[in-house]
């Protein structure tokens, strides 16, 4: 049975590509072999954090002026990014995980290294604006809890909010960890509990004072709802928030949840573990793609193809000696003659990283084109990370990057913007 529309891939832009299509009323089926990166991710949406001299930017909307015409944002337009965020904020509301933010205004967002990160849109949870409002914050870890530790987030943190806020570290004890080292994912299915909250609230009663803050790893609930923030600031009579942290992600795993639910609802057909391939081409058109499943191919046909599979850690492209390729469609990528000009010397350095830009050339309905700017498949559109021109880690861009150019590439099918 042939959809109207076919997705490769099931990560942030994959998901919301599927949802505005599905939006609009076409038939939507979605090819995915993994979850993508978003239970790699924080969950939050990065628009724009620094500028091309890696300073921080006062508002996400301040640098977009600035970028070079081949990054994705140019070619998308403002006005498009902002209907994105919109919509993204609507999804959100109406699956009860609402998510707060602005492309005008800069949020800054602890880190579980005691520093602040610049981002635009984040769940409730991760709501950092009530730490310049309290005297007393309260960082809290956990015993057997990896990669958080409240001594030096706080001690960090001093740093940032000044003498005149007291910042204290706390630890928890669970109750359930017998010795082994857990995950934020481990805790967070523990206060999904009722037994679970009560050992918590009872063990912090005695260490907080009313009216503070507690600041968390991602660890309040895994659905994506507020009923766990809601119970303990209720118990507790104090704000908490999450801090962004190392994976696995709590806060990335209740996005997917909630997405998913969403294009579940508008009846979008979501088939797991499929492989794309390869595709089937013909005169500037595709016509088929390909999974090769461990029992035998099958090829899904669509009238138009969104190409949201991701870059080099999604493997929606790969690395072969002295070039870059994209796998199904055999797109071509432009890529440095030598290999020492794929990046910096320096991995952290104040630098763009040249590997991290290389990606699929597209105009500015999305679709693939080639040196010269001819269009290569006039129905299939790319979105999300296999997008060149865009540094995500050194400008704090990607989820920004994936809904827009989701949204851009759902509403530009066959070439027809329907609903700028």
């Amino acid at each position: 049975m042939k959809s109207d529309l076919l997705i490769i891939g099931g990560g942030l832009a994959g998901l919301f590509s599927a949802a505005v299509a599905a939006k609009s009323g076409r038939k939507v089926h979605l090819l995915t072999y993994g979850a993508g990166t978003l239970t790699i991710g924080g969950g939050i949406i990065d628009v724009l954090g620094y500028d091309n001299d890696a300073k921080p930017l006062k508002t996400p909307e301040e640098g977009l002026e600035k970028l070079s015409a081949n990054h994705p944002y140019q070619k998308i337009g403002k006005h498009t990014l902002e209907k994105a965020l919109e919509f993204f904020k609507e999804i959100s509301i109406e699956e009860g995980y609402e998510y707060i933010g602005e492309l005008g205004k800069m949020q800054w967002l602890p880190t579980a290294a005691g520093t602040l990160k610049p981002t635009c849109l984040v769940p409730k949870t991760m709501d950092a604006r009530v730490l310049w409002h309290t005297n007393n914050i309260y960082v809290v870890g956990f015993d057997y809890l990896k990669d958080f530790y409240p001594q030096l987030v706080a001690k960090n943190l001093q740093k940032v909010y000044g003498p005149y806020t007291t910042i204290t570290a706390e630890m928890c004890s669970l109750n359930f960890a017998e010795g082994r080292d857990v995950s934020s994912l481990d805790v967070a299915r523990w206060l999904d509990t009722k037994d679970g909250r009560e050992i918590f609230i009872k063990q912090l009663k005695n260490k907080i004072k009313p009216k503070g803050v507690v600041i968390v790893p991602p660890i309040l609930g895994t659905l994506p709802n507020y009923e766990v923030l809601d119970s303990l600031e209720r118990q507790l009579d104090c704000r908490l928030v999450e801090a962004a942290a190392m994976p696995p992600a709590v806060t990335g795993l209740r996005l997917r949840m909630m997405l998913l639910s969403y294009i579940k609802k508008l009846g979008v057909t979501v088939i797991e573990k499929a492989l794309v391939t390869t595709a089937i081409t013909e005169n500037g058109h595709c016509t088929a793609v390909v999974t090769d499943n461990f029992d035998r191919q099958r090829a899904y046909q669509a009238h138009s193809y969104i190409l949201a599979n991701g870059g080099l850690y999604g493997g929606g492209l790969k690395a072969e000696p002295g070039k870059f390729i994209e796998p199904i469609f055999n797109l071509p990528i432009n890529t440095p003659a030598t290999i020492e000009e794929w990046s910096n010397v320096n991995l952290f350095s104040d630098k763009k990283q040249l590997f991290a830009e290389i990606g699929v050339e597209v105009d500015e309905l999305m679709r693939p084109v080639s040196a010269d700017g001819a269009t290569l498949l006039s129905n299939v559109h790319v979105a999300g990370r296999n997008l060149s021109g865009y540094d995500f880690c050194y400008e704090k861009s990607g989820n920004g990057v994936a809904l827009a150019s989701a949204y851009k590439a759902a509403i530009s099918l066959q070439g027809r913007d329907e609903y700028e």
